[in-house]
């Protein structure tokens, strides 16, 4: 089943899923990491990461829930990034003397913190 929401593809063919949640609800998880639920009656419905993390915490296996949100370590992330940008990172990164994931990651890092503040 596939619809297209808000310029957005939504497929139960080829989402992952991630569990029943309901008696005619399932959790499905996109490749680009975003949720949505699938009605047997071929509804669909975007949900917010928040909202699919606590239908995972209140409907599903402890299990599930630590495999997805619960994650530590390093996590693999393909990025497309203008070419100029990611040159210019790699001369900041030779001149910090460090590799160009933590550069990236910190750089992220400010941004996020940086949002919260002024929120």
């Amino acid at each position: 089943m596939m619809k297209l929401i808000k310029g957005r593809k939504y497929n139960t063919d080829t989402a992952k899923l991630i569990g029943v949640v309901g008696e005619q609800q399932k959790l499905y998880s996109k490749r680009t990491g975003e949720f949505f639920l699938y009605f047997v009656d071929e509804k669909i419905v975007p949900l917010s990461f928040d909202k699919a993390k606590k239908i995972v915490k209140e409907k599903l296996d402890k299990k599930i829930y630590n495999n997805l949100f619960n994650k530590n370590g390093i996590e693999k992330v393909t990025l497309l990034l203008d070419s100029k940008v990611v040159q210019d990172a790699r001369n900041e990164a030779v001149a910090r003397n460090i590799r160009l994931n933590t550069l990236v990651e910190e750089a992220i890092r400010i941004f996020l913190d940086n949002k919260s503040i002024k929120k």
